[in-house]
């Protein structure tokens, strides 16, 4: 998958139990703006992610 914040890439185990994702319970939404054609809404949630097994995530490099 392609993510602009990464320069090269990250191999991710998928055997489960090596991360950790929280959700918290502070969904919100919000008004941002309007014009005569659009309404503009924002959605915001708060989260963790954890790393329980260092070695499950790997930099790949070029070079």
């Amino acid at each position: 998958m392609w993510a602009p914040a990464l320069e090269g890439g990250v191999l991710l185990s998928t055997r489960g139990s090596d991360f950790e994702l929280t959700v918290g319970e502070d969904l919100s939404i919000g008004y941002d703006r309007h014009d005569k054609d659009i309404i503009e809404l924002f959605l915001t949630e708060s989260f963790t992610f954890r790393v329980l097994e260092p070695a499950a995530a790997v930099a790949l490099r070029r070079g």
